[in-house]
């Protein structure tokens, strides 16, 4: 992809600390910027002051939204409709959840597949190679 930063940042939304220091480190080892986030509201907070090149969500966070209304507002906003969005799981995601994430354009990952999976895939959509 064209106009790829040299080190583009990552928004992880995910509300276990754990998950989102582990994704920090394995990103910026392989040349991403991270910003995190644990609810809806930082989310959207970072995405109106930071700029990002892509966003990776969990579905499941406390309170009344989810990660998938966090994508839900990037496609109504025409500065980050076309941004990469890769939504991780957990858990189980039902049909409705399925057809939401397909037709947004996003990408469905499941947390066991492992952070090897989601970073070449991150690397695919960004157009980057990994460092030797």
């Amino acid at each position: 992809m064209s106009g790829t930063p040299a080190r583009p940042t990552v928004l992880v939304l995910d509300d276990e600390p754990m998950v989102r220091r582990t994704m920090r480190r394995f990103l910026e080892v392989y040349g991403y910027g991270t910003v995190e986030a644990a609810t809806f509201e930082e989310a959207l907070n970072l995405l109106a002051t930071t700029p990002v090149f892509a966003v990776i969500l969990d579905v499941r966070l406390p309170g009344k939204h989810t990660g998938l209304d966090v994508l839900s507002l990037l496609r109504e906003r025409k500065e980050l409709a076309n941004i990469p969005v890769l939504v991780m799981t957990g858990g189980i995601v039902d049909e409705d959840e399925e057809r939401l994430i397909a037709r947004h354009r996003a990408h469905l990952f499941y947390k066991p597949e492992g952070f090897d999976t989601l970073l070449a895939f991150l690397d695919q959509i960004t157009g980057r190679d990994r460092p030797v």
